[in-house]
């Protein structure tokens, strides 16, 4: 029982700090929040398939709903690089809260 509590306080305490946490790629910085809702936009944009190799920029930056700190990355060339390396975050951000990705840092 006591295992099940402590369990439960330390999910409780990663999720009220992921709200702190940022990703930064290259010269970008997204809220871990954003990232995480930027997943289900990667499963939709292309033709629904969450397991194709390339995520394209055009196709998620033409998506309306897109949260709006990635609209300045939509506006650079290399967008297609880094939409790809915010997607090994945003499959897994319970990751990034323990920081077990470099690009991830805390409060």
């Amino acid at each position: 029982m006591k295992a099940l509590l402590a369990a439960v306080l330390c999910l409780c305490t990663l999720a009220a700090f992921s709200d702190c946490v940022t990703v930064q790629v290259g010269k970008f910085s997204f809220p871990l929040e954003s990232v995480k809702k930027l997943k289900d936009f990667m499963d939709n944009s292309v033709t629904g398939n969450p397991y194709l190799l390339n995520v394209r920029s055009a196709s998620l930056c033409a998506i309306s709903d897109i949260p709006k700190e990635f609209l300045d990355l939509c506006a650079t060339p290399d967008a297609d690089q880094i939409f790809e390396e915010l997607k090994p975050i945003a499959r897994s951000p319970e990751l990034c809260e323990i920081c077990a990705f470099a690009a991830c840092a805390g409060c």
